[in-house]
């Protein structure tokens, strides 16, 4: 039996994956976790197989940090991110920190499935469109685009967000307007600025403006 232990902040969405894998006859849910605390002290306490990661939980460095700390401290067990984010620096990032596998957040039960099976027997997962992001990610294909100012593919709630960075909004006043929590909104500006490849905010307004993506 694979034991699979879910990280993520969001009761709604732990639950919908535990339905997912609840008819598999070798694959288990043994725990879930709402907190990066949780999620350490669980692991010291239960063999796990396979970890399914959010990588905002609650904020992206946490989950990247947790993620490191799991490969550090028990080699046996294997992650697989779980995200919304199709950043290709994001799903390089988590590669780099030890992650087995990558996956949406709208996979399918049957991609969820093939994809713990795989990294238990600590082969690697990505499927169709995360390799086809990392592969339009490549050195080579970015030297292809040099110089032509080639603009980053904003999600229609990323240009909301990155038009209300530009206002001087901050991230309560924005979260108000868009009707979704504070932490969406530092989710949105870290994918903002990881997509735009800039350090910070100041940056990533100079730099949306000479793209002409803001006023």
């Amino acid at each position: 039996m694979i034991r699979v232990l879910i990280a993520d902040d969001h009761n709604v969405f732990v639950e919908g994956i535990e339905s997912l894998i609840s008819g598999s006859l070798d694959i288990e849910v043994t725990e879930r976790c709402y907190t990066v605390p949780s999620a350490m002290e669980r692991l010291s306490l239960t063999a796990i197989d396979v970890v399914l990661l959010d990588i905002s939980f609650p904020h992206i460095e946490d989950g990247l940090g947790l993620c490191e700390y799991i490969v550090r401290t028990y080699p046996q067990t294997n992650v697989i991110a779980l995200t919304m984010h199709d950043d290709a620096s994001l799903i390089k990032r988590m590669v780099k920190k030890g992650a087995k596998g990558y996956l949406l957040k709208n996979t399918t039960k049957t991609e969820l499935l093939q994809a713990i099976q795989a990294v238990y027997h600590d082969k690697q997962y990505f499927n169709e469109s995360i390799t086809q992001i990392l592969l339009n990610d490549s050195p080579k294909t970015r030297r292809s685009t040099a110089g032509i100012g080639v603009k980053p593919h904003l999600s229609p709630r990323e240009s909301e967000v990155l038009t209300r960075i530009a206002q001087g909004l901050t991230t309560q006043q924005m979260a108000a307007q868009l009707f979704v929590s504070a932490k969406a909104i530092e989710f949105h500006r870290s994918s903002l600025l990881m997509k735009f490849g800039v350090p910070n905010t100041a940056l990533l307004i100079k730099t949306a403006m000479e793209m002409q993506m803001i006023d």
